[in-house]
This record gives structure tokens, sequence and C-alpha cells, in this order.
């Protein structure tokens, strides 16, 4: 009898020990889980998305997820992956393709400038601006009748050979209920997102 009031308090103490996950799709979805940042909400609404290149960090949204069947990365050199989000608010779902690499080559930005630009099919040019440590170089558009924000983007470390370039895009989620979009939330998630970015 009295193992089992061992056991039995044993088993109460470790199902009060026990944390509560927060209801959010990026702690219930376990691979993205395994970017996060422990410590919680780093921003309202965002979490601190750490890369497994240990090379840089970012703002991550709590509702978004990355895809775990375009993850790849090799050493601290290069990773590439996909997270989205549906903004059931909105109707609007956005999706996000990051690249990073760190290499020797990185200061030739035409270089990735143009990669980036025929990936995408942009014709335009290139915004200029500096943010914190990192310049960055983008273009975008918009078309609100049909639900979409595109938006492409490289951003360069000042002083280290690194940098990401990323594409943004959004649609309707279902097509049969009309897009509410709100083009302004979607280039503050956006921009949130971009201007976190600190490479290590």
């Amino acid at each position: 009898m009295r193992y089992f009031y061992i056991i039995l308090f044993v088993l109460l103490a470790a199902g009060c020990s026990e944390e509560k996950v927060p209801d959010t799709e990026a702690f219930k979805d376990e691979f993205t889980r395994g970017f996060i940042k422990e410590g919680g909400e780093t921003e309202d609404g965002y979490y601190t998305f750490e890369s497994k290149t240990s090379g840089y960090k970012m703002l991550f949204p709590e509702h978004a997820k990355v895809s775990k069947s375009d993850f790849e990365s090799h050493e601290d050199k290069y990773e590439t992956l996909s997270l989205g989000e549906k903004m059931k608010n909105q109707n609007t779902s956005y999706y996000i393709k990051l690249t990073y690499e760190k290499a020797p080559n990185i200061n030739d930005i035409d270089v990735h400038l143009n990669q980036l630009a025929i990936t995408s099919g942009y014709k335009g040019n290139f915004k200029r601006e500096e943010f914190n440590n990192n310049i960055v170089y983008s273009a975008k558009e918009n078309n609100e009748q049909k639900g979409l924000f595109y938006y492409i983007t490289v951003i360069k470390a000042k002083d280290t050979d690194q940098l990401i370039r990323l594409t943004f895009d959004s649609s309707c989620s279902n097509g049969e209920t009309e897009c509410n979009v709100n083009p302004n939330e979607l280039n503050q998630r956006l921009t949130n997102i971009v201007h976190s970015i600190q490479f290590k």
C-alpha cells in the first residue's frame, strides 16, 4: 500500500509540473515549435524564430507554421524554408519562402537580385534602404480586388557575408468566400518580420 501512495504522489507531482502549451498554431505544430526560442511571446502576436544554422533570428507570427517538406539546411552555410499563415478575419493566406546563405561571394548583390527577379518573374527596380545593421533591397505589388499582395526582398548584413532572399505572397484562403484583404495589415506583418531579422 505504501508503494501505491508513493507512485500516486509521483504521478500527481508530474502532472502539476507540466507546462501548458500555448494555443497557437506555431506551438501546436511540433516541427514549427522546434524553431521557437523558449520563453513565450517576444512581442504581441510573435515568437522569436531561431535558425538551425544559428546564423540569424527573427520574429515569427504565432499562428504561422513552417513546412517540414520544404525545409533544407546545410551546416551553418545554407538554409531554405517556407512558412504560411491563414488570416481567418480576412479569408486570406500568405506564404513566405526564405533562403539564407553565408558565403564569400555574398557581396555581389546584383547576382542575388537577378536570381530573385528571374525566379519570381519580376522585371522592375528594387528599393534600397538600411535598417539596423542590414541593407534591404525590396519590391512589391498588390491587387486588392484579387486579394493578392506580392513582395520580394534581399536582406544583406552590412558587416558579414550573410544574406536572406525572401518572397511573400498572399491569396484568398477560400475561393467561395470573398476576401476581405487589408493590405496595411499584410504589409505590417511582413515589415515586422523583415525588420526583425538579426544576423549572428
